[in-house]
């Protein structure tokens, strides 16, 4: 039984039709007064021939050319008969937070189902559909179902509040092709995907990459805490410069409202005082965009046990970020008081912050203390000078955040670096050119940088930073009440929110190709006998005429 795998060209079957109104309706001559019309008798009979609305008469030329735009117009339709390798076919779908974005009021996840049905439409009933969901991880929806049941797992898709790994995905699926003899065909159904993030490397499987969405403005809440009686949201502004409202909500009651100007591209911070003994904290943005699901934050407020800071360093804009603890309390000393030298042993305290470059903040001091001229400190080391970067080092375009506890809702937008001493040791959470910047360990954070030489305490991201830090510094001290904060409805990660990044569709002909394999394909056949009329149609002609 022939099969079309692209019936959309069924219009071209109107061809021939065209051919024989044409044959129908030739043009007329022109009348003409001639002393006689003895030697134009065979002008008289084309005069007769063409007349319009007549019946028509014997010519060969008409069934060549019928055949031919018959012929061209079903191998448009790209028809197959049974044969060949079975069909089967992968459908991975990105499920990320960036994935529920509206425009026209169908999200990009709606969109992407719609034209996965579409495809599946065109496959044979026999075909085998395998479908994959890639979020935070990959998992198997359909496993060689059959067309009404891949339909219905599709239709069971929802999108999370994470990212998506769709190379995970994509080796779960090479995975699933390589476990039958012939390979299988791929379709990623996303919204950014681009063929170099592609690590699919079976020889036997086509790629295809279908992208929906169109590129929107959009607004994130994509940072919040709560602690002693205030709140703390950042906003980012992937769109142009606007004015944004915020309600925030403690255990369900309104309790505070606050305006902000956010510049285009920028974010911004907001405190909201909240009531002494609330437990959970809600913010909303009131302004409707394209992505309502990274709107709002929810978040358990967090109750810590009362800790000391010993504090070496002379940055007023660190004492700043650390007076919005109130539970600390911080002791001023000198590095001498924490050198072996000069060792006071009745100095006690949950944190010690010291020296400038690098900028050490921990728990615990090296046995026989602090020792400044050293280039080390515990597993960390560092140049003995700070280097100055290179031209790029401190851009913004060179510096790399590693998601992590420390980066959380860090951006490191516009912050730019006099001198650095790049740090060796730890696990990286800030890099710029590729040398570590920021890294940390369990019970020390290194910054490779002097706050004195740098943009960065001028930023919002300084004190998220600093909290980021005496967060996962002293929150794993025994006397807290309660541990990290506990997200109700957690920020959605802000590479999702930035719904202005889109990218074409790729692995289409490839995909086309391995089409083929589903049956026997009759479309070069098609074209070789509409060509083959078509010669025969102009040596006709030409005996005719």
């Amino acid at each position: 039984m022939i099969r079309f795998l692209s019936p959309g060209f069924a219009w071209a079957l109107a061809m021939p039709a065209l051919i024989l109104v044409l044959y129908l309706l030739r043009r007329r001559y022109l009348p003409q007064r001639v002393p006689s019309v003895f030697l134009w008798r065979r002008s008289i009979r084309d005069y007769a021939a063409n007349r319009p609305i007549q019946r028509l008469m014997k010519n060969l030329l008409l069934p060549l050319q019928l055949l031919a735009a018959a012929a061209l117009a079903l191998a448009l339709m790209h028809p197959v008969i049974p044969g060949g390798t079975a069909g089967r076919s992968i459908l991975i779908f990105d499920i990320s937070g960036s994935m529920q974005t509206e425009t026209g009021g169908r999200t990009r996840l709606d969109t992407a189902k719609e034209k996965a049905l579409a495809l599946i439409a065109n496959l044979p009933a026999e075909e085998r559909i395998t479908v994959l969901t890639a979020g935070d991880e990959a998992e198997r929806v359909a496993l060689s179902a059959g067309r009404d049941e891949a339909e219905q797992a599709i239709a069971s898709i929802a999108c999370g509040r994470g990212g998506a790994d769709l190379n995970k995905a994509l080796a779960l699926a090479e995975a699933i092709a390589g476990e039958k003899e012939s390979g299988a065909e791929v379709t990623v159904f996303s919204d950014a995907f681009r063929p170099a993030e592609a690590t699919l490397r079976g020889a036997e499987t086509a790629l295809r990459v279908i992208n929906v969405g169109e590129a929107e403005e959009n607004r994130a809440v994509y940072s919040l805490t709560a602690e002693n009686g205030r709140a703390y949201a950042r906003i980012a502004n992937f769109g142009g410069a606007c004015r944004v409202s915020l309600t925030c909500e403690a255990d369900g009651v309104l309790c505070d409202a606050r305006e902000t100007e956010i510049p285009a591209g920028g974010t911004a911070g907001i405190s909201f005082e909240i009531p002494a003994g609330a437990e959970a904290v809600r913010v909303r943005l009131r302004e409707k965009d394209a992505l309502r699901a990274d709107d709002e934050a929810e978040t358990a407020v967090k109750r810590n046990a009362a800790r000391s800071v010993a504090v070496s360093s002379d940055s007023v804009f660190l004492e700043s970020a650390l007076r919005v603890r109130p539970e600390l309390t911080v002791i001023r000393t000198g590095e001498k008081a924490l050198s072996p030298a000069g060792e006071d042993a009745s100095l006690q305290a949950d944190l010690y912050i010291i020296g400038s470059s690098p900028l050490i903040f921990t728990t615990k001091l090296p046995e026989g203390g602090y020792d400044p001229s050293a280039n080390r400190f515990g597993v960390f080391s560092w140049a003995e000078e700070d280097l100055s970067p290179d031209s790029s080092a401190g851009e913004e375009a060179s510096l790399q955040i590693t998601e992590c506890p420390l980066t959380a809702g860090v951006t490191m937008k516009n912050v730019f670096f006099r001198g650095i001493r790049p740090i060796s040791g730890g696990r990286t959470a800030v890099s710029a050119a590729g040398e570590a910047m920021i890294a940390y360990t369990e019970d020390t954070v290194v910054f490779g940088f002097d706050l004195h030489d740098s943009n960065l305490p001028l930023k919002y991201d300084f004190p998220v930073l600093i909290q980021n830090v005496l967060d996962w510094l002293t929150e794993k001290d025994p006397k807290a009440e309660t541990g990290a904060a506990q997200f109700l409805t957690e920020p959605m990660p802000i590479g999702e929110s930035d719904t202005r990044d889109t990218a074409p569709d790729y692995g289409t002909e490839q995909a086309a190709a391995h089409d083929g394999e589903q049956g026997r394909d009759l479309t070069g056949i098609l074209l070789a006998a509409a060509l083959l009329l078509l010669l025969a149609e102009m040596g006709v002609s030409r005996y005719v005429g």
